[in-house]
């Protein structure tokens, strides 16, 4: 597993342009927007277990890009 993610970083740092990066989150967010628009009830029933999900997800990024150094090289 650790071959394949340093092979997609690798191949990231190499290849992706940061319009390339910006899409790549958009396609991450856009399955959440459709499913959020077809199950509104689900996603009102849960909402604080789902803001506590992303809190606790956006703090790992956030640690990962200020605090973690040399990510790759990990």
């Amino acid at each position: 597993m650790k071959k394949l993610t340093q092979y997609l970083f690798r191949e990231m740092k190499n290849n992706f342009s940061n319009s390339d990066y910006g899409l790549l989150k958009t396609y991450g967010a856009i399955p959440g927007l459709i499913l959020g628009a077809y199950f509104p009830e689900f996603v009102f029933k849960y909402l604080s277990i789902l803001i506590i999900i992303f809190t606790l997800l956006f703090m790992r990024y956030i640690y990962l890009l200020f605090f973690k150094s040399n990510i790759i090289d990990n």
